[in-house]
């Protein structure tokens, strides 16, 4: 399609319903989709911004574009394109707009990121053509709940663990943790730690980045960083229902149940679908049993893939030709 038919436009919370209107949420991430949700959050976080592609008056694209790295690296995420227009080449038109001469393009940025699921993206085929390399990947596994259950489990839960060894921390407590050599070759050996769709690389200036009104930091044996467990939740309201995200670095150990407790405790506050998906997430090779052991305590079921086996991020020099 000829670019110089789309117009590039900055979204707006007005435009909501068009942006929601290019393609069906429901069929987006098997049903996962965060952005009807989290749209409004996301457009007034200051390293956000959004565009659409946009020919004649309507919607047909639509790319969230996030700074981080001490505003290096440029992450798409959230992206669409209309069925109309499936197949015309949108997807990497908008891309290009971040390229030299581009109405996107900033001076300041190095890098541009995606993540994706392994199993169900085109990410591998631009990693095989050499435009972008691999700098991460995750494993994932998923469980399904109803609220009540989880509700019930927490209470007793709760009740029996008064006190805890574990404890949330701040974006400040989180900011140390990045800077501390100790511990980021456990945590974070690749030097990315991904939040919500986002590789951010693993330096303080990134914490307060990380931090949104959904999230929530544990971390537990932090004298000790061979032992240390850090983990991040996030949670939103999808067609499938409400999804809860729990990423896990370090050791997961005995420690991962008290995690759960104060993910929970913050989550379960929040009004909520009956049904409720939970996505581990953690590194590969990673043991999973003391997860797994936890949340069948919470009264949790493993269900089979939702959408991929896990997720893989990737990065390109904005200079390099898609």
């Amino acid at each position: 399609m000829d670019s110089n038919l789309i117009r590039c436009k900055r979204v707006t919370k007005e435009d909501y319903e068009k942006v929601m209107a290019i393609f069906p949420s429901s069929e987006i991430y098997n049903g996962g989709d965060y952005l009807p949700d989290y749209f409004h959050m996301l457009i007034d976080m200051p390293n956000n911004e959004m565009y659409a592609a946009v020919v004649g008056d309507k919607f047909v694209g639509f790319t969230l574009m996030t700074t981080v790295d001490d505003g290096r690296s440029v992450i798409s995420r959230a992206g669409r394109v209309s069925k109309e227009y499936a197949g015309k080449g949108i997807a990497g038109i908008v891309l290009k707009w971040m390229e030299k001469g581009g109405p996107l393009y900033r001076p300041e940025v190095l890098f541009h990121k995606i993540t994706g699921s392994r199993t169900h993206s085109p990410l591998l085929q631009l990693i095989d053509k050499g435009t972008y390399y691999k700098t991460l990947e995750q494993d994932f596994r998923f469980y399904d709940t109803l609220k009540s259950t989880l509700q019930n489990k927490y209470s007793v839960i709760r009740k029996e663990n008064p006190s805890l060894k574990s404890e949330s921390i701040d974006e400040k407590v989180l900011g140390e943790i990045l800077a501390s050599t100790d511990h980021k070759q456990y945590l974070f050996p690749e030097d990315e730690i991904v939040v919500d769709q986002v590789p951010y690389r693993a330096i303080k200036s990134n914490a307060p980045l990380i931090f949104s009104k959904r999230t929530t930091v544990v971390v537990s044996d932090l004298n000790c960083p061979q032992r240390t467990l850090l983990s991040i939740s996030n949670f939103w309201q999808a067609p499938i229902g409400m999804v809860f995200n729990f990423n896990a670095y370090g050791c997961l150990s005995e420690n991962t149940k008290e995690h759960l407790i104060l993910h929970f405790s913050k989550f379960l506050c929040r009004p909520m679908s009956e049904y409720i998906l939970i996505r581990g997430i953690s590194s590969q090779g990673t043991s999973w049993t003391f997860l797994v052991s936890a949340v069948e305590e919470f009264g949790c079921n493993k269900r089979t893939e939702l959408y991929g086996t896990g997720l893989t991020s990737v990065r390109r020099r904005v200079t390099s030709k898609l």
